[in-house]
């Protein structure tokens, strides 16, 4: 193969290696949360962050890392005995405050942790009061607004019920049904209310550690029926959808996909290929999303998910060639919300986000020129209201050759941290555990109230053009109005990393705009030249 990840590996491993404490004779030997043993700025460690152990035990395993396969697999082991101290803990599994009891660091750490002890890394007697609490917590909870969080619990679940042989498995099998009833006929899984295939690469490393522990074949499907959702975006976007997920990611993980590139299905096998290429080709550039990711995302799946990747990169197995990029066939996802466009000649590709208020992104065939629209945003008096945000709530109806959204903007109100509020959180926190994370969801996560403020988007595709009308209604007299930039007000911790469109939504288009304004009314012509 001719794109590997071991530049980027040994690049990226010493800042990896800085988050854990080394030192042998500290009680906090092996802890990944670099804010809490070094800095002690924290008054308690992300658990999350263990699976940084996971990812010295994968690097240990690659040939360009074997010189230090001792020390690598020894810090593996202390990340799992660390992991042990804190799961027994009151409250245990916290990612953002103390007593949080989250199901993502529950998940994500019980996995990299079972799957130490199912390689043998460290032995299970070790931790096996840890695992005992884990596995209580993964069979009695379930997580269905993030299904890649559900899935590496399933996974965990899997992993062991393998180590303990004489356990039952009842809640295993009944968690899988529910697990995978959360993936759409289209292919995606459910995260946030919609598709993201930066999750949806999560999930599909979780599906293979499924399958190759279990054969169970209802594991492969889902895993063809993501592939299957995967190919056309990326193949359109040549990359991840960023801002057109659900949940805002830029990056992909590729374990899963290197996987299926290797299975014997050919048809699969190349759509994978593809997928692989458009995401991975352009690895040593600057601006590939890998370099934008921060060290934390580094020490979490991310890390483990590439050096995994590597590892089955380099046994140097026969792969057909990448087929070229082509004019794609137009695309409808109805229950994504997707429109996908391809044109000729000067007419650009387009993708509409139907589901966040109707966001595009358009691209000349040869990719030189580009237009990004997210919306608008209204401010004033401390108040926001905006339209990128998803939701199946937007109104749609299609045409051969326009598109029209109508909705009404999203209140959003900015939520700032103090000292009194982090009291409030540890105090409840400690005394009613996760039963306040919803509360939590809905205030920073999910916006279910809309406002009186409608907005109608109209889109027609011309020649070599694209024109969006805008018309909002009931606008408040003392606001602003803003086209958005490339940010979304839904928090996701994983999203907000650089992108050079963070710079520049456009460029070498001609661009017209034009103006109506009425009392509490506007309408916005925008015209987008691409010939």
């Amino acid at each position: 193969m001719a794109i590997v990840f071991s530049d980027f590996l040994k690049s990226s491993y010493p800042r990896i290696l800085s988050q854990v404490c080394r030192d042998r004779n500290s009680s906090l030997y092996g802890c990944f949360d670099r804010n809490f043993w070094h800095y002690r700025i924290r008054d308690f460690s992300s658990i999350i962050l263990q699976q940084g152990g996971y990812f010295c035990y994968q690097l240990s395993q690659l040939d360009k890392f074997r010189e230090h396969s001792t020390q690598l697999e020894e810090i593996a082991r202390a990340s799992a005995l660390f992991w042990n101290q804190r799961a027994k803990r009151k409250g245990a599994f916290e990612e953002y405050y103390p007593w949080e009891k989250g199901f993502p660091p529950l998940a994500f750490s019980t996995l990299s942790v079972a799957r130490l002890v199912y390689d043998g890394i460290v032995d299970k007697n070790e931790v096996a009061e840890g695992l005992r609490v884990a596995r209580q917590q993964l069979s009695k909870r379930f997580e269905s607004g993030a299904a890649n969080q559900q899935m590496a619990g399933l996974a965990a679940l899997a992993y062991l019920y393998r180590i303990d042989q004489d356990t039952s498995t009842l809640d295993y099998d009944q968690l899988k049904v529910r697990t995978l009833a959360l993936q759409d006929m289209e292919g995606w899984f459910n995260e946030y209310d919609g598709p993201d295939l930066g999750y949806l690469s999560v999930t599909l490393d979780c599906l293979w550690d499924l399958y190759d522990l279990t054969k169970d074949d209802d594991y492969f499907q889902s895993i063809r029926r993501a592939i299957l959702f995967i190919h056309p975006l990326t193949r359109f976007f040549g990359g991840n959808a960023g801002m057109h997920n659900a949940r805002n990611t830029d990056y992909m993980v590729p374990y899963g996909i290197v996987r299926t590139m290797f299975h014997e299905d050919k048809e699969l096998s190349s759509d994978a290929l593809e997928v692989f290429h458009d995401l991975y080709q352009d690895l040593a550039a600057p601006d590939h999303f890998f370099h934008a990711v921060d060290d934390r995302y580094l020490v979490h799946y991310i890390g483990h998910s590439i050096a995994r990747a590597e590892k089955i990169l380099n046994q140097d197995k026969e792969l057909n060639p990448v087929s070229p990029l082509r004019p794609g066939q137009n695309r409808y996802f109805a229950n994504a919300g997707y429109q996908i466009r391809y044109g000729s000649g000067h007419q650009p590709n387009t993708i509409v986000s139907i589901n966040k208020g109707g966001i595009l992104s358009s691209y000349s065939p040869d990719k030189k020129k580009y237009y990004h629209d997210f919306g608008w945003i209204l401010t004033g008096d401390g108040k926001q209201y905006i339209t990128h945000w998803w939701s199946d709530n937007w109104e749609k109806k299609l045409d051969s050759d326009s598109l029209l959204v109508r909705g009404y903007f999203i209140p959003h109100s900015e939520k700032q941290n103090s000292p009194g509020k982090h009291f409030i959180l540890r105090t409840v926190s400690f005394i009613f555990g996760n039963s306040i994370i919803e509360y939590l969801k809905s205030q920073l996560i999910f916006k279910k109230k809309k406002s009186k403020i409608s907005f109608n988007r109209e889109i027609s595709f011309e020649d070599n053009s694209i024109v969006i009308v805008d018309q909002i209604q009931r606008m408040p007299g003392n606001m602003m109005l803003k086209r958005a930039p490339r940010s979304s007000k839904r928090h996701v911790s994983s999203a907000d990393s650089f992108h050079p469109e963070d710079f520049s939504l456009w460029r070498s288009v001609t661009i017209n705009e034009s103006r109506q304004e009425k009392t509490n009314a506007v309408q916005i012509t925008t015209s987008i030249q691409f010939g």
